[in-house]
Formats: structure tokens, C-alpha cells, sequence
């Protein structure tokens, strides 16, 4: 999964499903209403949970679909696709060999599984070498590389503080290696040889590999200039997702399509639980997380060549989608949260917020509680069950990095009470 990701929680996983197995048991329906880079939902899947997940971002839908909606290894038909499979199987059976004993990988030991396995690892074995001779002539696309490597005719900007140059996200190899990989899953999708689910996956796949490579430090909202992050003169691979979460549970699971977490709540069925993770803070995330919905929206654009004519800024991203969410305004916040947890079918309610820098304390990093003590008194009002209410500090390490600050220790809070019927 994604994990150069605002606020990804990872590091507190296992307290926020501890708290969630206190109310809850297996089966029950819990909902992720802001599920990013889905590291709850796996969570709370992986741990048989039936999940509701849904995101703004488009990434996070096509994660969603692969890895959460999905309980199966999907079957390629390698011969419809074109893949010569007997050329393709030169080397698979070695690496996945190699991964059978490593986390997420289990799976593998299964023969049944095995097989359906390595139809994908000769699929992206053949994405990985795909040459442009392979694509039909529509589908010769430059896009990538002409405007986010430093080669490319459209990657010229010009910024609002005046600065000019060419945008270098990707070094032009790598920039022509995502245009032959979408493109031939672009072929594919276009002729009808994938499903929601396989398409899903393999978009996934790729905006999971190309966060290894990118010249970012985190975000896509801007990239170093005049200089290549270390990581990003590695070459694009396409890597091999572990499965084992993927097919730990028969539930069924239910994904939200980009929708705002507003309008979704009211359309989700009775849940036992809801998982709040909001942005809270001054960064839109579809405009900081742009790269990966347009790598999971290129094959299903309508005309790739007008998004691409009509990119803006330095960092070259088509506003169309863009979407500026209530959750990111601090005058906003407290009533969009009340407003969300009013309309949620809901017994319980979990909230994080850390008390790292927010919109309601980003002149004074790390200090300010403001936050903290509006969340408090929503948590104490009459929405919810009076004694129900309790809030849990975790510490952990922010290693995101502005203005030069450095890596420092702080809490994550997670809010928790019952809702009145």
C-alpha cells in the first residue's frame, strides 16, 4: 500500500483495532469514512470485520475494490490478454519461490493459489518489458512523459512566485515506463478483456510501485528542483501485492466511489461502528494526492489528450476533479464532523487526531490543544450516550518533514463513545 501518506496510521494500527474489538465482534459492519490508503480497513478486515470504506480520491476507491471489496485472487486469461506465457514465465517461479516466507505471503503455499497467483506475476512480468512495438497505434501515448519528466514538450512551468523550469517527477525512463504500462492496460480495458476488479488491481499496483520511484518527498503537490530524490533513479518495477489479507475473510465489503464523506454517510446501511480519520488540516488531498487518481482515472478518461492540454500550475494537475473539503477549513471542521456523526447509522464512534501541526494549531507546531478541546466537548454533548465518552493518547514518532523541522515525539488521540439512538 501507499505509504509516503499524510496522516497513513500504520504506527497505531493495532491500538485502533484494539479499541474496536472491545465493542465489536468478528462480523460486525464497520465503517471507514475517510479510509486514504485503506491501512484500517485491511486492518479491520484482516481481523473479520465487514468493512464499509470510502475516500474522495480515486486511488483509494481502486485500492478499495483490489483489496477490500475483492476476496479472491483474480484469474488472467493470459492468452486473451496476448501474453505469450510460456516467454513471460522465464524467472516467475524463482521469485515467487522467494516469497513464500516473507509477511503477506502465506497464501502462496496453497497450490490452488499458487497457480492463480503466478497468471498475475506473468502478467506484470510482461507489463514490466512491454516495448512500444506491443501497442496499437492509438495507444502510443506520450502523456507522462511529456509533462512530468524534464524531457518532455509540456512539462514547461512557470510558477506564481516566478520561478520557471521543467517539472521532473519521474526522469524520463520511468516517465516512458508508466505510458507503456497504462497504455497496454489502457488497450486492454478498452477491449473489453478486464473487469472492475482486474483493472483495479493493476492500477493499483502501479500507484503503489511508482510512489517507490517518484521525486517527491511525500506528496505530489510539488518535487525537488534541479535535482533527482535518490529513489527516483531506481527504474519503475512493478511489484507484487501480498495476499493473504486480500483472501483472509468471505464478508462482504462496500466501497465508496470518491464520494464526500457528507453525502456517503447518509446512504450507508446500520453499522456498529465508525472510524473517523478527517484531514483536519490546510492540505487538500486530492490536490497533494493527484498523481495516483490520475494513474487509477487515465484509462478511463473519456480524452486523455484535453486533461493533458489543460494542466496547471508547477505541478501540473487538471483541476476538474479537484475537490475542497469542509474537514480541511478550521471554521468548518467542528460542524462537518457533528453533521457526519449525526447522519451515521451508528452505535459507536472512534476519532484520531494527533496533536501535530493542523489548521488549528499551524503557527504553533505541536503546542496547541484548540483542537483537541473542541473535539472534547463535541465527544461530551448530548449526540452521545452521557459516561460513554473516553479519550486514549498513543505516542508515536511524526517523521514528516516542513520547514525544516525534524522527526519529534507526539500523541495520536483517539476519540471514542456511543451514540444515542
Amino acid at each position: 500500500m501507499i505509504q509516503r501518506y499524510l496522516g497513513n496510521k500504520n504506527s497505531i494500527i493495532e491500538s485502533i483495532i484494539t479499541e474496536v474489538q472491545k465493542l465489536c465482534k468478528p462480523g460486525d459492519l464497520i465503517c471507514d469514512i475517510f479510509s486514504g490508503t485503506l491501512s484500517v480497513s485491511m486492518a479491520l478486515k484482516r481481523n473479520g470485520f465487514s468493512v464499509v470504506s470510502n475516500d474522495i480520491n480515486k486511488f483509494s476507491y481502486s485500492f478499495g475494490v483490489a483489496y477490500i471489496k475483492n476476496n479472491t485472487i483474480p484469474h488472467f486469461d493470459l492468452k486473451s490478454l496476448a501474453i505469450d506465457e510460456a516467454k513471460s514465465s522465464l524467472g516467475v517461479d524463482d521469485i515467487l519461490f522467494n516469497l513464500k516466507d516473507k509477511e503477506g505471503f502465506s497464501f502462496l503455499e496453497e497450490k490452488k493459489n499458487y497457480m492463480a497467483y503466478k497468471k498475475l506475476a506473468v502478467l506484470l512480468h510482461y507489463l514490466n518489458h512491454v516495448t512500444t512495438s506491443e501497442l496499437p497505434r492509438k495507444h502510443k501515448n506520450t502523456f507522462f512523459f511529456d509533462t512530468y519528466t524534464p524531457d518532455g514538450k509540456n512539462s514547461y512551468y512557470k510558477s506564481l512566485r516566478g520561478t520557471s523550469g521543467k517539472r521532473q517527477f519521474f526522469t524520463p525512463e520511468n516517465g516512458k515506463r508508466i505510458d507503456l504500462i497504462l497504455n497496454k492496460i489502457s488497450e486492454w480495458k478498452h477491449e473489453g478483456l478486464l473487469n472492475e476488479i482486474q483493472y483495479s488491481l493493476l492500477v493499483s499496483i502501479l500507484a503503489e510501485s511508482l510512489e517507490k520511484v517518484s521525486n517527491t518527498q511525500g506528496t505530489f503537490h510539488d518535487f525537488p528542483r534541479g535535482a533527482y530524490d535518490s529513489r527516483a533513479l531506481k527504474r519503475l518495477f512493478l511489484r507484487l501485492p501480498p495476499f493473504d489479507e486480500v483472501i483472509s475473510t468471505k464478508h462482504k465489503h462496500i466501497i465508496g466511489k470518491e464520494r464526500d464523506s457528507l453525502e456517503f454517510i447518509k446512504e450507508v446501511p446500520p453499522h456498529k461502528l465508525i472510524y473517523i480519520d478527517p484531514p483536519y488540516n490546510f492540505r487538500q488531498y486530492t490536490s497533494y494526492y493527484f498523481m495516483l487518481n490520475l494513474i487509477c482515472d487515465y484509462c478511463e478518461m473519456a480524452s486523455p489528450k484535453m486533461y493533458f492540454n489543460n494542466v496547471e500550475f508547477v505541478r501540473g494537475q487538471n483541476l476538474e476533479k479537484d475537490f475542497k473539503s469542509t474537514f480541511c477549513q478550521n471554521h468548518l471542521f467542528i460542524p462537518s464532523l457533528e453533521q457526519l456523526i449525526a447522519d451515521a447509522k451508528t452505535d459507536f464512534v472512534i476519532m484520531s487526531y494527533f496533536n501535530g501541526r493542523n489548521h488549528s494549531n499551524n503557527k504553533i507546531p505541536m503546542k496547541d490543544e484548540n483542537g483537541i478541546d473542541k473535539i472534547t466537548s463535541l465527544f461530551k454533548s448530548k449526540m452521545f450516550v452521557k459516561g460513554s465518552f473516553k479519550m486514549k493518547p498513543i505516542k508515536r514518532m511524526n517523521y514528516q518533514s516542513f520547514n525544516g523541522h525534524k522527526a519529534q515525539e507526539l500523541n495520536e488521540y483517539l476519540f471514542i463513545a456511543k451514540k444515542k439512538k
